[in-house]
């Protein structure tokens, strides 16, 4: 199953009209790679049609990126003032926008020095500070969503031949994101109203603090994690789509299988294990370990990526949670048996927590507030957000209610039968 033979029409359609619901006349950013070009000329056909005003296609190449960072001073780089108005345009004219991942070169920023990455990422991640909290806050529509490439889908299917494993990545991400059902649409309201039946819950029952234990034993005989995690002031849960300022309905992520809030970056303690590898400033870390105390990181290791670990947590604000999630481990992400080796996919697979900034819509009225006011509430600030998967098959996790009661969330890595209800 090559890509021309994949009903990419119909995948496209679900992305542009369900995944970041184009409105008429509404301008529309697609950031993909060159090798999602085919896909790309069909998400463009498909905007238009759906009545865009504009369509921009903003093309990313990992190789350009790493012979920029190998061999440019990077600390007298500058983010160019044009690209800066450019997210500014964005942001003023609410244009929603379109992300494709799946890279085409997964080892192409191997070789880059990591404080040079972590450089450049600080630099733009402050230059368009303002059009990153525009998204997180939900000002304009914003989906992300997978396309194959061969070196992406041999990543996942490891011994198969490119067109194979590509053909099978396909069939994979058609039914994650549940287009291979007869109404897709129908599909993916009924899943938000599970997702948002498990957030009501929470929020009824006014859990404040989650209390993370997976039993099975870690390297010194101790449970591989035991973790607290207190949640902040007027914290809200979210599961499902997102709805803009103006009462636009769009879904963030194609697939989700999760509901977040924010946790307080003072009141996380304990230590936990990651159970996916992840890629932080576009490295990949696998089979770490935190501590923490009083909200922020004292301590790490990593099997993989102890170097990249060093200069994400040099990063401000890096240490402190600016998230934490739970994924059931019926997520049919989890069921596959398969590592993505993409955060899109891995995230929605399994419980995770995100360092770094807060999501505004994560705080009852967040998206009124000033930074003093939810800052003032516990949420996170920084120059990142990157998540890291730490859920299991055995992971527990229990709820602290505001009224002293404990409630059942999780048991083995499944949501309880009351939290369903």
């Amino acid at each position: 199953m090559s890509e021309s033979t994949v009903n990419t029409r119909s995948y496209a359609e679900l992305l542009i009209r369900t995944g970041v619901n184009l409105q008429p006349g509404q301008k529309l950013l697609v950031r993909a790679e060159l090798g999602h070009a085919a896909f790309v000329r069909e998400v463009v056909a498909t905007a238009y049609t759906a009545g865009a005003g504009y369509v921009h296609v903003e093309w990313v190449d990992a190789p350009t990126l790493a012979a920029t960072l190998n061999h440019a001073n990077v600390e007298q780089l500058d983010y160019p003032a044009f690209e800066v108005a450019r997210f500014r345009q964005l942001v003023d004219e609410g244009w929603a926008r379109l992300s494709l991942v799946g890279d085409e070169f997964p080892e192409a920023l191997a070789a880059v020095a990591p404080d040079a990455l972590r450089t450049w990422t600080i630099k733009r991640a402050r230059a368009v500070k303002f059009y990153t909290q525009a998204m997180m806050a939900n000002q304009m529509q914003w989906c992300v969503a997978g396309v194959p490439t061969p070196a992406w889908a041999q990543q996942v299917f490891p011994g198969k031949p490119a067109e194979e494993a590509v053909a099978a990545l396909w069939t994979t991400i058609l039914r994650m994101v549940r287009a291979d059902q007869p109404d897709p649409a129908a599909a993916w309201a009924a899943l938000n109203r599970q997702l948002t039946g498990v957030a009501a819950f929470l929020q009824r029952n006014q859990v404040h603090t989650l209390h993370f234990v997976d039993p099975t034993p870690g390297p010194d005989g101790k449970p591989a994690t035991d973790l607290v995690v207190g949640l902040a002031e007027r914290a809200r849960w979210v599961g499902g789509a997102s709805v803009t300022p103006g009462g636009v309905w769009f879904q963030p992520n194609m697939p989700t299988e999760e509901v977040f809030t924010t946790p307080h970056n003072e009141r996380t303690h304990g230590y936990v294990r990651t159970s996916r590898p992840t890629f932080p400033m576009q490295r990949e870390v696998r089979d770490a370990w935190f501590r923490f105390e009083v909200g922020a990181v004292v301590e790490y290791t990593a099997a993989v990526g102890q170097d990249v670990l060093e200069q994400f947590f040099a990063i401000d604000g890096a240490r402190r949670l600016g998230e934490v999630s739970l994924v059931d481990a019926g997520s049919p992400i989890f069921q596959s048996g398969l590592i993505f080796y993409e955060i899109l996919f891995d995230e929605n697979a399994a419980c995770h927590i995100a360092f770094g900034e807060a999501y505004p819509e994560c705080i009852e009225g967040g998206g009124a507030l000033s930074r003093e006011e939810l800052a003032a509430l516990g949420a996170n600030f920084a120059d990142t957000h990157v998540d890291f998967m730490i859920g299991t098959a055995t992971m527990n996790v229990t709820g602290q209610c505001a009224d002293g009661r404990e409630v059942a969330i999780m048991r083995n890595g499944r949501f309880d039968a009351a939290v369903l209800a």
